[in-house]
Protein backbone atom coordinates (compact mmCIF):
# COMPACT_ATOMS: atom_id res chain seq x y z
CA UNK A 1 0.00 0.00 0.00
CA UNK A 2 1.25 3.50 -0.71
CA UNK A 3 -1.09 6.25 0.39
CA UNK A 4 1.96 8.50 0.25
CA UNK A 5 2.42 7.79 -3.46
CA UNK A 6 -1.31 8.00 -4.12
CA UNK A 7 -1.44 11.50 -2.67
CA UNK A 8 1.66 12.69 -4.52
CA UNK A 9 0.82 14.40 -7.80
CA UNK A 10 3.00 13.61 -10.83
CA UNK A 11 4.43 17.14 -10.94
CA UNK A 12 5.44 16.99 -7.26
CA UNK A 13 6.99 13.57 -7.77
CA UNK A 14 8.96 14.96 -10.70
CA UNK A 15 10.14 17.86 -8.56
CA UNK A 16 11.38 15.48 -5.84
CA UNK A 17 13.23 13.40 -8.42
CA UNK A 18 14.78 16.51 -9.93
CA UNK A 19 15.93 17.87 -6.57
CA UNK A 20 17.16 14.59 -5.06
CA UNK A 21 18.58 13.10 -8.23
CA UNK A 22 20.02 9.63 -7.66
CA UNK A 23 18.76 9.64 -4.06
CA UNK A 24 15.10 9.99 -5.10
CA UNK A 25 14.48 6.25 -5.36
CA UNK A 26 15.85 5.74 -1.87
CA UNK A 27 13.60 8.48 -0.53
CA UNK A 28 10.46 6.95 -2.06
CA UNK A 29 11.42 3.49 -0.81
CA UNK A 30 12.02 4.81 2.72
CA UNK A 31 8.61 6.50 2.77
CA UNK A 32 6.89 3.30 1.65
CA UNK A 33 8.76 1.22 4.25
CA UNK A 34 7.64 3.65 6.97
CA UNK A 35 4.08 3.52 5.73
CA UNK A 36 4.09 -0.29 5.65
CA UNK A 37 5.35 -0.37 9.24
CA UNK A 38 2.58 2.01 10.31
CA UNK A 39 -0.20 -0.09 8.80
CA UNK A 40 1.31 -3.27 10.23
CA UNK A 41 1.05 -1.67 13.67
CA UNK A 42 -2.67 -0.85 13.36
CA UNK A 43 -4.05 -3.88 11.50
CA UNK A 44 -6.39 -6.19 13.40
CA UNK A 45 -8.74 -9.02 12.57
CA UNK A 46 -11.61 -6.52 12.69
CA UNK A 47 -10.17 -3.95 10.30
CA UNK A 48 -8.11 -6.15 7.96
CA UNK A 49 -10.76 -6.36 5.23
CA UNK A 50 -11.32 -2.61 5.31
CA UNK A 51 -7.59 -1.86 5.11
CA UNK A 52 -7.12 -4.39 2.31
CA UNK A 53 -9.96 -2.67 0.44
CA UNK A 54 -8.21 0.67 0.95
CA UNK A 55 -4.95 -0.81 -0.36
CA UNK A 56 -6.61 -2.19 -3.48
CA UNK A 57 -8.31 1.12 -4.34
CA UNK A 58 -5.11 3.02 -3.67
CA UNK A 59 -3.11 0.72 -5.95
CA UNK A 60 -5.72 0.93 -8.73
CA UNK A 61 -5.91 4.72 -8.66
CA UNK A 62 -2.23 5.64 -8.26
CA UNK A 63 -0.86 6.91 -11.54
CA UNK A 64 2.11 5.00 -12.93
CA UNK A 65 4.98 7.26 -14.00
CA UNK A 66 7.06 6.76 -17.13
CA UNK A 67 9.89 5.05 -15.23
CA UNK A 68 7.53 2.44 -13.78
CA UNK A 69 5.68 2.07 -17.08
CA UNK A 70 8.90 1.22 -18.89
CA UNK A 71 9.44 -1.76 -16.57
CA UNK A 72 6.09 -3.40 -17.35
CA UNK A 73 5.55 -6.18 -19.87
CA UNK A 74 3.88 -5.13 -23.11
CA UNK A 75 0.19 -5.80 -23.63
CA UNK A 76 -0.18 -8.76 -25.99
CA UNK A 77 -3.03 -8.68 -28.50
CA UNK A 78 -2.61 -12.38 -29.24
CA UNK A 79 -2.64 -13.69 -25.65
CA UNK A 80 -4.67 -12.84 -22.55
CA UNK A 81 -2.41 -11.88 -19.63
CA UNK A 82 -2.82 -10.82 -15.99
CA UNK A 83 -6.62 -10.95 -16.03
CA UNK A 84 -7.68 -14.07 -14.12
CA UNK A 85 -6.69 -17.70 -13.70
CA UNK A 86 -9.60 -18.67 -15.94
CA UNK A 87 -8.74 -16.35 -18.83
CA UNK A 88 -4.95 -16.08 -18.72
CA UNK A 89 -3.18 -17.79 -21.61
CA UNK A 90 -6.18 -17.65 -23.93
CA UNK A 91 -5.20 -17.33 -27.61
CA UNK A 92 -6.83 -14.43 -29.47
CA UNK A 93 -7.26 -13.41 -33.09
CA UNK A 94 -7.70 -10.15 -34.97
CA UNK A 95 -10.27 -10.37 -37.76
CA UNK A 96 -10.81 -7.69 -40.40
CA UNK A 97 -14.48 -8.29 -41.21
CA UNK A 98 -15.64 -8.48 -44.82
CA UNK A 99 -19.16 -8.87 -46.19
CA UNK A 100 -18.40 -12.60 -46.62
CA UNK A 101 -17.31 -13.05 -42.96
CA UNK A 102 -19.96 -10.71 -41.51
CA UNK A 103 -22.48 -13.41 -40.55
CA UNK A 104 -19.92 -15.45 -38.59
CA UNK A 105 -18.61 -12.36 -36.81
CA UNK A 106 -22.09 -11.23 -35.79
CA UNK A 107 -22.98 -14.72 -34.54
CA UNK A 108 -19.92 -14.77 -32.27
CA UNK A 109 -20.60 -11.27 -30.97
CA UNK A 110 -24.27 -12.02 -30.25
CA UNK A 111 -23.28 -15.08 -28.21
CA UNK A 112 -21.47 -12.91 -25.63
CA UNK A 113 -22.66 -11.07 -22.52
CA UNK A 114 -19.97 -8.33 -22.67
CA UNK A 115 -18.07 -6.90 -25.62
CA UNK A 116 -15.23 -4.41 -25.88
CA UNK A 117 -16.10 -1.39 -28.02
CA UNK A 118 -14.09 1.40 -29.63
CA UNK A 119 -13.90 3.40 -32.85
CA UNK A 120 -11.18 5.06 -34.93
CA UNK A 121 -11.54 8.21 -36.99
CA UNK A 122 -9.15 9.90 -39.39
CA UNK A 123 -7.45 12.76 -37.57
CA UNK A 124 -8.13 16.43 -38.21
CA UNK A 125 -5.25 18.86 -37.93
CA UNK A 126 -7.34 22.01 -37.48
CA UNK A 127 -6.68 23.38 -34.02
CA UNK A 128 -9.64 24.12 -31.78
CA UNK A 129 -12.15 22.32 -33.99
CA UNK A 130 -14.06 19.16 -33.17
CA UNK A 131 -13.14 16.33 -35.52
CA UNK A 132 -15.71 16.41 -38.34
CA UNK A 133 -14.43 13.25 -40.04
CA UNK A 134 -16.71 10.20 -40.05
CA UNK A 135 -15.86 7.01 -38.18
CA UNK A 136 -13.56 4.86 -40.29
CA UNK A 137 -13.34 1.76 -38.09
CA UNK A 138 -15.50 0.10 -35.46
CA UNK A 139 -13.78 -2.38 -33.14
CA UNK A 140 -15.74 -5.02 -31.21
CA UNK A 141 -13.93 -7.54 -29.02
CA UNK A 142 -15.01 -10.83 -27.52
CA UNK A 143 -12.65 -12.71 -25.19
CA UNK A 144 -11.13 -14.51 -28.19
CA UNK A 145 -11.56 -12.20 -31.20
CA UNK A 146 -11.23 -8.54 -32.04
CA UNK A 147 -13.47 -7.79 -35.02
CA UNK A 148 -12.51 -4.75 -37.08
CA UNK A 149 -15.30 -3.28 -39.20
CA UNK A 150 -13.95 -0.92 -41.85
CA UNK A 151 -16.74 1.60 -42.45
CA UNK A 152 -15.83 2.47 -46.02
CA UNK A 153 -17.44 2.12 -49.44
CA UNK A 154 -19.64 -0.90 -49.99
CA UNK A 155 -19.10 -2.09 -46.40
CA UNK A 156 -21.13 0.70 -44.84
CA UNK A 157 -24.69 -0.42 -45.61
CA UNK A 158 -24.40 -4.14 -44.65
CA UNK A 159 -22.21 -3.37 -41.62
CA UNK A 160 -24.66 -0.73 -40.34
CA UNK A 161 -27.57 -3.13 -40.74
CA UNK A 162 -25.74 -5.88 -38.85
CA UNK A 163 -24.33 -3.73 -36.06
CA UNK A 164 -27.31 -1.48 -35.34
CA UNK A 165 -29.37 -4.07 -33.40
CA UNK A 166 -26.27 -5.24 -31.49
CA UNK A 167 -25.14 -1.78 -30.43
CA UNK A 168 -28.56 -0.26 -29.80
CA UNK A 169 -29.93 -3.28 -27.95
CA UNK A 170 -29.74 -3.97 -24.22
CA UNK A 171 -28.70 -7.64 -24.38
CA UNK A 172 -24.93 -7.07 -24.56
CA UNK A 173 -22.93 -4.81 -22.26
CA UNK A 174 -20.60 -2.63 -24.33
CA UNK A 175 -17.42 -1.82 -22.45
CA UNK A 176 -14.98 0.92 -23.34
CA UNK A 177 -12.91 3.84 -22.07
CA UNK A 178 -13.72 7.52 -22.65
CA UNK A 179 -16.64 6.74 -24.94
CA UNK A 180 -18.47 10.08 -25.16
CA UNK A 181 -17.00 11.12 -28.51
CA UNK A 182 -17.42 7.59 -29.92
CA UNK A 183 -21.12 7.52 -28.99
CA UNK A 184 -21.75 10.99 -30.43
CA UNK A 185 -20.01 10.04 -33.66
CA UNK A 186 -21.98 6.77 -33.97
CA UNK A 187 -25.20 8.77 -33.74
CA UNK A 188 -23.97 11.45 -36.15
CA UNK A 189 -22.51 9.13 -38.80
CA UNK A 190 -24.77 6.08 -38.69
CA UNK A 191 -27.84 7.14 -36.66
CA UNK A 192 -27.03 4.39 -34.18
CA UNK A 193 -27.68 5.09 -30.50
CA UNK A 194 -25.41 2.81 -28.50
CA UNK A 195 -27.16 1.52 -25.36
CA UNK A 196 -26.17 -0.60 -22.36
CA UNK A 197 -22.74 1.00 -22.01
CA UNK A 198 -20.11 0.78 -19.28
CA UNK A 199 -17.38 3.41 -19.47
CA UNK A 200 -14.49 2.19 -17.35
CA UNK A 201 -13.63 5.79 -16.42
CA UNK A 202 -16.93 5.85 -14.50
CA UNK A 203 -16.08 2.57 -12.78
CA UNK A 204 -12.68 3.86 -11.69
CA UNK A 205 -14.30 7.07 -10.42
CA UNK A 206 -16.48 4.93 -8.13
CA UNK A 207 -13.27 3.44 -6.72
CA UNK A 208 -11.85 6.88 -5.95
CA UNK A 209 -10.03 7.93 -9.12
CA UNK A 210 -10.17 11.75 -9.13
CA UNK A 211 -10.44 12.08 -12.90
CA UNK A 212 -10.12 10.11 -16.11
CA UNK A 213 -7.12 7.80 -15.92
CA UNK A 214 -7.04 6.87 -19.59
CA UNK A 215 -6.49 3.52 -21.25
CA UNK A 216 -2.74 3.28 -20.75
CA UNK A 217 -2.93 4.08 -17.04
CA UNK A 218 -5.75 1.58 -16.44
CA UNK A 219 -3.84 -1.16 -18.25
CA UNK A 220 -0.86 -0.40 -16.01
CA UNK A 221 -2.68 -0.24 -12.65
CA UNK A 222 -5.21 -3.03 -13.23
CA UNK A 223 -3.25 -5.45 -15.43
CA UNK A 224 0.36 -4.40 -14.72
CA UNK A 225 0.90 -4.25 -18.49
CA UNK A 226 2.17 -1.50 -20.78
CA UNK A 227 -0.21 -0.64 -23.60
CA UNK A 228 1.85 0.97 -26.39
CA UNK A 229 0.33 4.24 -27.58
CA UNK A 230 1.95 5.59 -30.71
CA UNK A 231 1.01 9.11 -31.76
CA UNK A 232 2.06 8.19 -35.28
CA UNK A 233 -0.47 5.34 -35.41
CA UNK A 234 -3.19 7.37 -33.67
CA UNK A 235 -2.87 10.10 -36.32
CA UNK A 236 -2.46 7.70 -39.24
CA UNK A 237 -4.94 7.39 -42.09
CA UNK A 238 -7.81 5.21 -40.88
CA UNK A 239 -9.95 6.22 -43.87
CA UNK A 240 -8.02 4.34 -46.52
CA UNK A 241 -10.12 2.93 -49.38
CA UNK A 242 -11.00 -0.74 -48.96
CA UNK A 243 -8.60 -1.71 -51.73
CA UNK A 244 -5.75 -0.52 -49.50
CA UNK A 245 -5.30 -2.65 -46.34
CA UNK A 246 -4.63 -1.15 -42.94
CA UNK A 247 -1.05 -1.56 -41.80
CA UNK A 248 -0.08 -4.23 -39.27
CA UNK A 249 0.59 -1.48 -36.71
CA UNK A 250 -2.90 -0.07 -37.26
CA UNK A 251 -4.49 -3.52 -36.89
CA UNK A 252 -2.62 -4.21 -33.64
CA UNK A 253 -3.40 -0.75 -32.24
CA UNK A 254 -7.10 -0.96 -33.06
CA UNK A 255 -7.50 -4.51 -31.78
CA UNK A 256 -5.68 -3.70 -28.54
CA UNK A 257 -8.06 -0.84 -27.69
CA UNK A 258 -11.05 -3.18 -27.83
CA UNK A 259 -9.38 -6.17 -26.18
CA UNK A 260 -7.93 -4.13 -23.31
CA UNK A 261 -11.33 -2.77 -22.31
CA UNK A 262 -12.61 -6.31 -21.73
CA UNK A 263 -9.38 -7.35 -20.02
CA UNK A 264 -9.56 -4.40 -17.62
CA UNK A 265 -13.20 -5.10 -16.79
CA UNK A 266 -12.61 -8.80 -16.09
CA UNK A 267 -9.37 -8.03 -14.25
CA UNK A 268 -11.20 -5.53 -12.04
CA UNK A 269 -14.03 -7.95 -11.33
CA UNK A 270 -11.51 -10.57 -10.25
CA UNK A 271 -9.78 -8.14 -7.88
CA UNK A 272 -12.98 -6.55 -6.53
CA UNK A 273 -14.81 -9.82 -5.88
CA UNK A 274 -13.62 -10.37 -2.25
CA UNK A 275 -14.82 -6.89 -1.23
CA UNK A 276 -18.39 -6.86 -2.55
CA UNK A 277 -19.79 -6.00 0.88
CA UNK A 278 -17.73 -2.78 0.83
CA UNK A 279 -18.56 -1.63 -2.69
CA UNK A 280 -20.25 1.78 -2.98
CA UNK A 281 -23.94 1.47 -3.88
CA UNK A 282 -23.62 2.63 -7.53
CA UNK A 283 -21.02 -0.06 -8.11
CA UNK A 284 -23.21 -2.74 -6.54
CA UNK A 285 -26.14 -1.71 -8.72
CA UNK A 286 -24.08 -1.66 -11.93
CA UNK A 287 -21.87 -4.74 -11.55
CA UNK A 288 -23.87 -7.30 -9.59
CA UNK A 289 -25.36 -8.84 -12.74
CA UNK A 290 -21.85 -9.58 -14.07
CA UNK A 291 -21.33 -12.03 -11.19
CA UNK A 292 -24.49 -13.98 -11.87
Amino acid sequence: MSLFKFGLSPDKSATIRRELGRDADGYFEAMQVAEKAFFSSIITADNRLKLDWLQLRTDLNTRVDDRELSRLRDFNVELTQNVSAKLNGQIRQVIVVTPDSLTAAVADIEAQTCIGFDTETAATFEKGRRNPNPISLIQIATPTHSYLFRMQGENIVPFMAALAPILSGDKLLKVGIGLRSDLNAMKRDFEISVNSMLDLNWLMNQLGAPKQLGTQQMAATVLALKLPKSKKVTLSNWAKPLAEPLSELQLQYAAADAFVALDILYGLLEQLRPYRALWPLPLQQRLTDLFE
